[in-house]
């Protein structure tokens, strides 16, 4: 039997997986039965940016009620690309996301999740609570460029741009990449809290310990996005960047909630 999902209802709050989930330019949000599960991912690369945000108001609206402010909230923004699988859909995600307390733990609590395969969308939906929609995602990678790209509807234009110049950013962006990179995602399964992924340790020891496994290089973000309304970002308030980086990530794994 093949998962179908539609548009989303518009009883859904305007931060959160508030976009439609199909765009008419890409293949419907379905699973396919191309493969068989587990989905086993086995090399990856992506660049990630973390922002202050500018408004604290729409920042607590974002946050649905049962997850509480931290000490330091945080705007995540991240473009990646899942370009080689042991078992599953080759595809480019990208995804916006808010620094929580569940139960006064940190993670990140995901607001929307782009995907360009229709498997990885209505997989991660139904299996995970991931707030997946299809759009058309890119990530152009060049000597000490990176620019990732997450498009509206249709394809044409950008809803974001995020651009990482690889250089040394300072200590103060290495304190909070030791803070934030282990942390998991939060999702929301069925009206209860689902927890996915997060590090061992912090990535800046990762890539020291096992650059086979993980390689990542330090830069500054420039991110930009339409100021209107329409615009997620523009809605949230993000304002100056405090950490940025590419990572490579070659491991074998499957994504199991907990």
């Amino acid at each position: 039997m093949l998962i179908t999902l539609g548009l989303c209802g518009c009883a859904r709050p305007a931060f959160y997986d508030a976009a439609p989930i199909e765009d008419p330019a890409l293949a419907p949000c379905v699973w396919t039965k191309r493969f068989t599960p587990p989905i086993v991912y086995q090399e990856s690369d992506f660049i990630r940016a973390y922002f202050e945000p500018a408004d604290l108001a729409a920042y607590r609206q974002a946050m649905p009620a049962r997850f509480s402010l931290p000490p330091r909230p945080m705007i995540r923004v991240s473009v990646l690309d899942f370009y080689e699988m042991a078992n599953g859909p080759l595809y480019r995600e990208s995804e916006i996301s808010l620094l929580v307390l569940n139960e006064g733990r940190p993670g990140w609590f995901v607001l929307t999740m782009p995907v360009t395969d229709a498997d990885a969308c209505a997989a991660g939906r139904s299996a995970l609570g991931t707030p997946k929609v299809m759009r058309r995602v890119t990530l152009e990678r060049a000597a000490d460029r990176y620019v990732g790209t997450s498009y509206a509807l249709g394809g044409r234009t950008a809803e974001f741009t995020l651009q990482l110049e690889v250089r040394e950013p300072g200590e103060g962006a290495r304190e909070i990449l030791d803070f934030v990179s282990p942390l998991p995602e939060f999702h929301l399964l069925r009206g209860r809290v689902v927890t996915l992924g997060g590090l061992p340790r912090s990535a800046l020891t990762l890539a020291r310990t096992a650059p086979e496994v993980w390689r990542m290089r330090l830069g500054e973000a420039r991110l930009e996005f339409p100021r209107d309304n329409r615009s997620l970002l523009h809605r949230l308030g993000v304002g100056r960047p405090l950490a940025a980086y590419w990572g490579r990530l070659r491991y074998r794994f499957s994504i199991t909630p907990r």
